[in-house]
């Protein structure tokens, strides 16, 4: 076991509750960790004993033995960065000025390293597997988290004991091992399987306490990001001319699930508008109820009327008719189902939700034995329903993944009815797979840019798959989930290695643009007020500008290079002003021939011409030979040579092309800020601007100085630039929206549930 007591020489300003948690974690952590480390030798002894060379062999006995060797450091060094992370979180951020200067050359856009790159994917990976896994763990945990920090939001990428900010301290506590890149990814998926696959009563244990210290027990308090703007969809459910559903629908009183077919509903829910206050635990499986909970909170919205009572096809099981068991009802639902693959999808609209009770109703007329389905199957049919309804009217899901997510509604139905523990298991494959496929798509802005989208081709596959071959047997989905995350983890490395040369680019724009800022703020300091020929002043702002801004790019502002070319323009400044003593003009004589090298140098490094090199170096040698003359014949007090070159006094120096930004938050209504801080590098957003298609884009970077924030689309290209400025003009006309990236079904499961139990609540207080 390693002894680790970072916290002792920690001055730490947590809240008690968060060092509580952080205590409690780092000792769940301690021994997963342990537990990883105990079973890595087996697992690389066994990779050796299967490896067909001595090469590979000597490379996993190697990597054994600086493992053991290294062991408690790098277990040291994961816990030392996971308290790290608490503080970061939970204390005001440092202003970021040592990363600006770590960033790449401005003018060698590079690609990034090969391992960096594997590294990466394989944090992706974890990361959307264990997020997947824990969702509705994770999201409760992290809203909890970011209701305590006052100083900064807390999202799900930087929540200190989430997925990503884990997988990342394990990445980096790893360089102190000296090995291939192969065996850091092994190590990585050792971690997966030993650590993060096992992270369930962390996240448990650390949601219990903050529930016990009263932290949005039942998660009511509304998130910090800006309010979404409720909006008709065209060709959404309860939309004019959309078709009457069953499993719920939009009625006209605004958005909501109202189940009741074509009957008059009650709204139910909140569409896609939000969360609907349910805690930690309100969820089925978030409590581990059965589906028994739900027909409890069905049976009373029927009994109160609510559920559309008396409708065709509404929230009561039809008395008149004989029922089907459930086997039948499967079997009539898959006789459905079978024609769906051959109707076309259309990806340009927004389905309805599938009245099932009158198409059962149908396909039962048809066989001359007409039949209604029993109260449990009735109840799963209309919660399936709500779900659907929510889905589809989720803001956060592009239309295109709509319309394919859409086509699962029959197949969803018959699982819940074979398989109670659907709704049970947050980890259950079928509805990872619905996660996995919104998550996958949540780049897409319209239909039209899918046309030639591999990965459109592949979902679309996936649905059509569910449809052909799903009857009874759930193992599809588990196969299906496993062939869509290969495919979406080999299709996101272009995309990674893509949005990792712009983010270089933008950074090294951005440094370029602060160089120059810098050099013209030093020139203009220095300059400023000196008597110059307009030669050398051209020269100082087209020429030697540039050299200062290169030298403080490629080598900071620290560095010989750059205090050499500052030294540099320190003596042509004083070597070109009048001087009073012998011995000035005696140092300026004595220097004239070294700055003329140091020039030449300078210029050499900008690749200029040698005819521009020999200009400069040429007039300036004669220039200050007459200087030297006129000063040596004033101080003589001799008739001084004329200087045809005229001179004028330098007040400013403008130099070309330097961007200088000047837009603050002072610009910026106070109550968009805080919108604003939401959206950090990660972070999805929907801009509609007037006349525009809606763009889907993920924030790539954002640079100094100037505040640029940099968006890019799916497949990692740059699509946008706007300033903060820029951005908060966006929010207030209500035309930029943050993507809710937490895993739909979830959010669909939360949202009804909580909108069922509140009318459950309302009931009892009338």
């Amino acid at each position: 076991m390693v002894e680790l007591n970072i916290e002792g020489r920690r001055n730490s300003t947590l809240p008690p509750i968060i060092h509580s948690i952080r205590q409690q974690s780092k000792k769940q952590l301690n021994e997963l960790i342990q537990a990883l480390f105990n079973n890595t030798d087996d697992a690389l002894f066994e990779l050796a004993d299967r490896s067909q060379s001595d090469q590979h062999q000597e490379m996993y006995f190697d990597a054994m033995r600086l493992i053991r060797l290294h062991r408690k450091t790098i277990a040291s060094s994961f816990i030392s960065n996971f308290y790290t992370g608490f503080e970061a979180a939970f204390n005001p951020a440092p202003p970021a000025t040592a990363a600006a200067e770590e960033e790449p050359d401005a003018e060698e856009y590079t690609l990034l390293d090969q391992e960096e790159l594997e590294m990466t994917v394989a944090i992706s990976g974890i990361v959307s597997k264990v997020t997947s896994q824990y969702s509705l763990a994770v999201m409760h945990l992290t809203k909890r988290l970011d209701a305590l920090c006052k100083h900064q939001s807390i999202s799900e990428r930087n929540n200190p004991l989430g997925p990503h900010t884990l997988s990342s301290n394990f990445a980096d506590a790893l360089e102190v091992l000296e090995v291939s890149i192969k065996i850091r990814i092994i190590l990585m998926k050792l971690f997966e399987r030993f650590v993060m696959e096992r992270l369930g009563p962390v996240f448990e244990a650390a949601n219990r306490a903050l529930i016990d210290a009263d932290v949005l027990p039942n998660l009511n308090s509304k998130p910090k990001r800006p309010a979404r703007i409720p909006s008709a969809v065209p060709g959404a459910p309860g939309a004019p001319g959309a078709t009457p559903i069953t499993g719920g629908g939009v009625d006209a009183a605004g958005p909501g699930i109202a189940v009741g077919g074509a009957g008059p509903g009650t709204g139910l829910g909140t569409g896609a508008g939000g969360f609907s206050g349910t805690g930690y635990g309100d969820s089925i499986s978030g409590t581990g109820a059965s589906f028994s909970t739900v027909q409890q909170l069905l049976a009373g919205a029927r009994h109160a009327g609510a559920l559309g009572v008396g409708a065709p096809g509404g929230g009561q099981v039809n008395i008149n008719l004989p029922h089907m068991d459930s086997a039948d009802l499967v079997h009539t639902l898959s006789q459905i189902q079978a024609t769906l693959p051959a109707r076309p999808i259309n990806i340009s609209e927004v389905p309805a939700v599938a009245d099932l009770h009158g198409l059962v109703l149908a396909q039962t007329a048809d066989t001359g034995a007409q039949k209604a389905m029993g109260q449990a199957d009735d109840d799963t049919v209309n919660f399936i329903g709500m779900l659907f309804d929510y889905i589809l009217n989720d803001r956060n899901l592009a239309i295109p993944m709509k319309a394919l997510i859409g086509r699962l509604q029959i197949p969803l139905v018959k699982l819940a009815i074979l398989d109670p523990s659907f709704f049970e298991k947050t980890a259950h494959p079928a509805r990872a797979l619905l996660n996995e496929l919104s998550s996958a798509g949540i780049g897409w802005s319209s239909a039209q840019e899918l046309k030639r989208d591999a990965l459109y081709d592949k979902i679309e596959s996936v649905v059509l798959r569910v449809l052909n071959e799903f009857s009874d047997n759930a193992d599809i989905f588990t196969e299906l989930l496993d062939e869509l995350r290969t495919f979406v983890s080999k299709d996101s490395k272009r995309s990674v290695l893509v949005e990792q040369r712009v983010r270089e680019a933008e950074s090294g724009k951005a440094k370029t643009r602060k160089a120059k800022l810098q050099v013209q703020s030093l020139i203009n300091q220095k300059a400023c007020g000196l008597r110059l020929p307009s030669e050398a002043g051209k020269f100082i702002s087209d020429t030697w500008s540039k050299v200062l801004t290169l030298r403080w790019v490629k080598h900071g502002e620290s560095s010989d290079p750059w205090m050499n070319s500052v030294a540099v323009l320190d003596d042509l400044l004083w070597a070109l002003q009048p001087l009073s003593t012998l011995e000035d003009v005696e140092q300026r004589n004595g220097k004239t021939h070294a700055l003329s090298v140091d020039i030449s140098d300078g210029m050499n490094e900008l690749n200029a011409a040698s005819e521009d090199i020999e200009h400069f170096t040429g007039w300036l040698t004669q220039h200050l030979e007459q200087l030297s003359a006129n000063d040596m014949a004033y101080i003589r007090d001799d008739e001084r040579p004329p200087i045809e070159e005229p001179v004028e006094v330098i007040e400013e120096i403008i130099l070309t092309s330097v961007d200088a930004e000047t837009a603050t938050d002072d610009a910026i209504p106070p109550e968009f800020i805080g919108a604003l801080n939401n959206i950090t590098e990660g972070t999805w957003v929907e801009i509609t601007e007037p006349e525009k298609n809606p763009l889907r884009c993920k924030l790539a970077t954002v640079t100094q100085p100037g505040n640029k924030y940099v968006f890019v689309n799916r497949r990692g290209m740059k699509v946008l630039e706007k300033n903060r400025v820029e951005l908060a003009v966006l929010l207030k006309a209500r035309q930029l929206k943050i993507i809710d990236e937490s895993q739909v079904f979830d959010r669909a499961l939360q949202s009804v549930i909580g909108n069922l139990r509140k009318m459950q609540r309302e009931r009892s207080q009338t």
